[in-house]
């Protein structure tokens, strides 16, 4: 039934691309009238059906996973509390078993010399037990009668003191031990329910997989037809120009609004006029006047659409979006190396005054720049985006940065791009397929457990949401009911109609979390506050059916399913608008040599490169045991190993962009793994600070792409 859903809501969209998917951009050089709405041609449309499905999996798998993961750690605390109270317990025999011999030494002593005894029979027999075969070792007879007297007491109520102390020390270690079997006796059991969970799981993504292809083909022509339509409106623009009898000006004549040629006028924009165009009045109705250099470079912009991305790459086959947005503005503007070398050097413009060719700069003050486009009308862009594998429009993102105008020159004031951090390479063009990692024991649930239900799964299409689809995960609880930060971070309040009362915590190096629809904000703007401190009260507010937390993680500023985040404290993003493991085999590029293994085409030929100079140092073939894993071998790994593999969907080998190598490299300290420590980074492979060794999982075997030497 679900497969049939499925199969349903694919032939919709295919009666929509049938509609919007023109042969050409220049089938609509003579139609002014623009294709259907850019909501009927988004690009993640035909694949949001199998991402919001493999979602509501992973959201299911997470929840057993952290009931498993919970237990895990139970077994691993009750163990060591057990054998800690066993360890007391055998010290604390330890100090009774001598106390009471010194005792029954003192009793034997004073039988042998006459003494009398205040202990009574039982008593003496109890404090002579443990030296019955030892009844001669008394070694000065006048000393013991000076201290027989006084100290048979005394040690009698020492002795059986510490008996009592040991009697109670193995009673707690027994409950403990107790605790650590029942522990280890649920952890088993939920073991046995994760392994049930993925074998439903790799069920339920063999129907997925059968309309991958025809999905993944579906998306490329819903994107064909968007990209079409943007182009249909700047060709609607530039006829109505030339309707106008309007020769576009060079970019000096229209710099200043005040000192415009005769026949223009100031071209207004959010409230005021907007230096570097102009405006005429033709057949009733003004019409922006662009430069001759801004047309150009959205001529050239739209020239590129279509070409496959390629990190840092500056074409003509392949483009990083720097290299895009360089050759869009050549020669009239040579655009730096770097994004945030690009910043610096032309004027900023306000965000209501945006025009087509404006340099748009992706990014935020706590990671840096990491993405740049060439502005169009409608708020989108044109730029060579990782997440979707080629020079693509899109929809200019939430976290932009600064608009930029080539045509006004050097900035008025000194522009200061914000200081990259680390992470700031991880959010490249638009997406990345590295992992995030909060920490162990750095991460906790917004809401507290048995307190919420799990409601609607990120990714789950429908009208209700603004962007076609659910960018979080709901967890439907009573009014009132307490919400606290995941983890530190920095307040930031806000009050959004959709949301009513939100709080957004930035954790830095490009982590956010968002908290909406609360009835209550315990928390002030720009307070710092920690993993599990109370910052609000679940709601209703704002666009909601009842009261329920709406719970959004962000990943340099883009929206990433929060269940795994849950589940593990990390989590990933990925590209070509793929689920993890869901990569179809024609995405993917072979690596030579090793049949059956494949990798993300750059990821691979920079493989193909690192295996040449590893045998022309050892003379071998570089030993590979895995690479790309679809999401079913995550699943059965998982089910087999679920202490050692990844939470399904989150591997970086579902994304083809981490292998698993051998033949020496798999130990540390060999000299084929120091010989990849010191080059294998030159080829853009890192081996994760989490696989060292001291690093929580040690696997010197594990490697995965990073950031190229031509990056």
């Amino acid at each position: 039934m679900l497969g049939n859903s499925r199969r349903l809501r694919l032939a919709a969209i295919g009666a929509l691309v049938a509609v919007v998917a023109l042969p050409s951009y220049a089938a609509y050089a003579d139609d002014p009238t623009p294709p259907p709405p850019a909501s009927v041609t988004d690009v993640k449309r035909s694949l949001e059906q199998l991402q919001a499905e493999a979602a509501q999996i992973q959201a299911e798998f997470a929840k057993t996973t952290i009931e498993y993961t919970n237990a895990q750690k139970a077994v691993q605390t009750t163990e060591a509390a057990a054998k800690k109270a066993e360890a007391y317990a055998a010290s604390k025999k330890g100090v009774s078993d001598v106390e009471r011999r010194k005792l029954g030494l003192l009793t034997a002593q004073a039988y042998q010399l006459g003494i009398p005894t205040v202990l009574g029979t039982e008593s003496m027999l109890w404090s002579l037990a443990p030296i019955a075969e030892n009844l001669q070792e008394i070694a000065d007879r006048q000393a013991a009668i000076r201290q027989l007297g006084s100290t048979q007491v005394a040690q009698y109520q020492t002795a059986t003191a510490a008996q009592d102390a040991a009697g109670t020390a193995a009673d707690d270690a027994a409950k403990k031990r107790a605790a650590a079997d029942t522990a280890a006796q649920t952890a088993k059991t939920l073991g046995l329910e994760v392994k049930a969970k993925a074998q439903e799981a790799a069920l339920a993504m063999q129907g997925q997989m059968a309309d991958l292809a025809g999905a993944s083909a579906l998306s490329s022509q819903l994107q064909n037809g968007r990209n079409a339509q943007a182009f249909a409106k700047w060709q609607t623009y530039l006829t109505e120009l030339a309707a106008a009898k309007v020769t576009a000006p060079a970019a000096g004549l229209i710099r200043n609004p005040s000192k415009l040629p005769a026949g223009l006028k100031p071209y207004v924009a959010g409230g005021q006029n907007v230096p570097g165009t102009a405006s005429v009045s033709s057949a009733g109705k003004t019409v922006r006047v662009l430069s001759a250099e801004t047309i150009q470079a959205v001529n050239r912009a739209f020239s590129l659409l279509g070409k496959p991305y390629g990190i840092g790459a500056t074409g003509p086959a392949k483009y990083g979006c720097l290299g895009a947005a360089r050759v869009a503005w050549q020669p009239y503007a040579n655009l730096p190396n770097l994004i945030s070398k690009v910043y610096p050097n032309y004027q900023k413009v306000p965000a209501a005054t945006i025009q087509p060719g404006d340099i748009l700069l992706i990014g935020s003050k706590s990671i840096g720049l990491f993405h740049i486009g060439i502005a169009l009308d409608g708020d989108e862009m044109i730029a060579a985006d990782e997440s979707k594998g080629s020079v693509t429009v899109t929809n200019v993102p939430d976290n932009l940065f600064a608009a930029l105008r080539p045509t006004l020159g050097q900035p008025a004031v000194h522009q200061t791009p914000p200081q990259s951090s680390s992470q700031a390479y991880q959010f490249r063009c638009g997406n990345t397929a590295t992992s995030y990692d909060v920490g162990t024991g750095a991460w906790t649930w917004p809401i507290a457990e048995g307190q919420y239900e799990i409601g609607t799964p990120f990714g789950q299409a429908g009208p209700l949401w603004s962007s076609g689809f659910h960018t979080g995960q709901d967890f439907v609880a009573p009014t009132g009911t307490p919400v606290r930060a995941v983890t530190a971070g920095t307040v930031r309040v806000e009050h959004p109609a959709w949301a009513g009362n939100l709080i957004r915590i930035d954790h830095g190096n490009g982590l956010e979390t968002l908290y909406a629809h609360l009835s209550r904000v315990d928390v002030a703007e720009g307070a710092h506050v920690v993993a599990g401190q109370q910052i609000g009260a679940v709601g209703g507010l704002g666009n909601a059916t009842g009261p329920h937390l709406h719970f959004e993680v962000r990943l340099g500023g883009d929206a990433v399913n929060p269940m795994p985040f849950l589940a593990t404290g990390s989590t990933s993003t990925g590209w070509g608008g793929y689920s993890n493991g869901m990569i179809p085999a024609d995405k993917l590029c072979g690596i030579s040599g090793n049949s059956g293994h494949m990798l993300r085409c750059d990821a691979a030929a920079s493989y193909a490169q690192l295996a040449a100079a590893y045998k022309g140092r050892f003379g071998k073939t570089l030993c590979i045991t895995d690479s790309y894993r679809s999401y079913a071998s995550q699943v059965d790994l998982y089910g087999r190993k679920p202490s050692l593999a990844a939470l399904p969907g989150t591997s970086n080998h579902g994304w083809g962009v981490a292998v698993d190598l051998c033949g020496g490299i798999d130990h540390f300290g060999t000299a084929q793994y120091q010989w990849m420590l010191a080059n294998a980074g030159s080829y853009g492979w890192v081996h994760p600070a989490w696989a060292n060794k001291g690093g929580g999982r040690e696997e010197p075997w594990h490697w995965e792409f990073g950031k190229p030497a031509s990056a």
